[in-house]
């Protein structure tokens, strides 16, 4: 796959939400991309590094680092043969005083397998008030679009990822 460019914008006029990609991230479960009930990808929020300067960082910290609030894969194309996507969902944390926050990770760029793109579950109803720059802040459900290029859907259909 070529390189690609991952955006992590802070909210603006423009997005206030912020611009910040989804992406799909290596798995820790034996190679399988897309497992049941695993973290699958994640919104990148913000992408950083530790200074070069002073004293030599391990390998592990050299490369640029993502914060990512994680999504996990809830059904399989299968279960849906009429629409054939993956639905993912946003993972929450509960604090002991109930209220829920997004998880979210650290994780190394070279972690990252491709760029993805949601679309949201939007229910009975659409609010037609919600537009592109924050749809992926009002929905926790999406469709993983499979169709939006010719590789991703390969990889995603024969299974070479």
């Amino acid at each position: 796959m070529p390189s690609q460019q991952l955006q992590a914008y802070p909210p603006s006029e423009a997005y206030p939400f912020g611009n910040c990609d989804i992406v799909l991230l290596q798995s820790q479960n034996d190679g399988e991309i897309l497992s049941s009930r695993s973290s699958c990808g994640g919104q990148v929020r913000m992408v950083f590094g530790f200074s070069a300067r002073g004293s030599t960082l391990p390998p592990k910290l050299a490369a640029p680092l993502l914060y990512v609030q994680l999504f996990e894969v809830i059904s399989h194309p299968q279960d849906d043969p009429a629409v054939m996507m993956y639905r993912v969902r946003r993972q929450f944390e509960t604090s002991p005083n109930g209220t829920q926050m997004r998880l979210g990770t650290i994780v190394s760029l070279t972690e990252v397998t491709h760029t993805i793109e949601l679309i949201p579950e939007y229910g009975e109803r659409v609010n037609c008030n919600v537009t592109s720059s924050m749809s992926l802040e009002l929905y926790d459900t999406f469709y993983l679009n499979s169709f939006s290029d010719k590789e991703w859907y390969q990889c995603l259909h024969a299974d070479c990822c």
